[in-house]
């Protein structure tokens, strides 16, 4: 079957619950960072990770060219924060707190993980860029995820 619209995809896959992140990036002394809920572990030998970024997010060349970037994922608690990095054109720093140990990357203060890694590869798969990560350090704390579901944001029981 050829789907020519992606309206029932996007329906059947918002009844899907995902991970919420924040993928950011310094490029050209620059900061960037986008939210995305397509995020997926890869491999965890060697240790992957993969996020997708649409072509038409205003961040779009950074994220292109640059090498080093951290997946922030958010806690129970975040989704402002979320939708403000969703936001075109918005001041996407103004909003955040950031933890202050890290500076080649940005990372998000009291995010549920931080992934940092350098991107292995890139691919265009249709109307998104891929990113593949290779994993070099994590942060991890003891908060709850905040997860995406059914165009909300929901708790976990």
């Amino acid at each position: 079957m050829t789907m020519t619209a992606p309206d029932p995809l996007r329906r059947a896959l918002g009844h899907m619950a995902t991970p919420v992140t924040l993928v950011t990036t310094v490029h050209d002394g620059r900061r960037y960072g986008f939210t995305a809920n397509s995020f997926t572990s890869v491999s965890s030998n060697p240790p992957l990770v993969t996020v997708f970024l649409a072509d038409t997010a205003d961040c779009y060349g950074a994220f292109a060219a640059t090498e080093q970037v951290a997946v922030n994922i958010l806690a129970e608690g975040q989704g402002d924060l979320a939708k403000h990095f969703a936001t075109k054109g918005a001041d996407k720093f103004a909003a955040v707190d950031l933890h202050p140990d890290h500076v080649d990357v940005p990372v998000v203060a009291d995010a549920m993980a931080t992934i940092l890694g350098r991107v292995e590869l890139r691919q265009t798969a249709g109307d998104h860029l891929m990113l593949l990560i290779a994993v070099d350090d994590v942060i991890h704390s003891d908060r709850e995820p905040l997860v995406y579901h059914n165009r909300t944001f929901r708790r976990l029981v």
